[in-house]
């Protein structure tokens, strides 16, 4: 029976665990989404984002086939629906997106994919962070909060 990860502890001790694989050395790895920001529910995927050190050879292709390994290994144990978001990849689309809009002229979209997960991306070598629940509870608005504003 596959096992299911409710809390953002335990997928954070599970992400920390890959990070000490010796293939995922050369990537920072971390949580994002709603694991992160605590709304959470049980259809909740996990997005586990990758990231490829500083002075870290830019292997594409070898780096998606690890990707792919982790997603198919997590599937394998986890009954949660696990993501693997790669966010040199993302990164990249987001540069030649905002290259695009400054030549035709348009608005940047202020909260792209790209910066919406790069604010809220819990990297597992900075879980010891004192000031890490402050940050992670500072962005989480309720509907609550959001009707009130109207």
């Amino acid at each position: 029976m596959k096992k299911f990860l409710e809390t953002r502890d335990e997928v954070v001790e599970l992400v920390h665990s890959l990070s000490e694989r010796p293939e995922l050395k050369p990537f920072k790895l971390g949580v994002a989404g709603s694991y992160v920001t605590g709304l959470n529910k049980k259809a909740s995927p996990i997005d586990i984002v990758l990231k490829l050190r500083e002075g870290e050879s830019k292997d594409w292709v070898g780096s998606l086939v690890i990707s792919r390994y982790i997603h198919r290994d997590m599937e394998d144990v986890y009954s949660n629906k696990i993501r693997i978001i790669w966010l040199d990849l993302l990164e990249k689309d987001e540069e030649e997106l905002l290259d695009f809009v400054a030549t035709n002229g348009f608005e940047a979209n202020p909260e792209s994919a790209y910066t919406n997960i790069v604010g809220e991306i819990r990297w597992v070598d900075e879980v010891d962070s004192s000031d890490d629940e402050d940050r992670i509870s500072s962005t989480v608005v309720t509907f609550d909060e959001e009707e009130d504003e109207e």
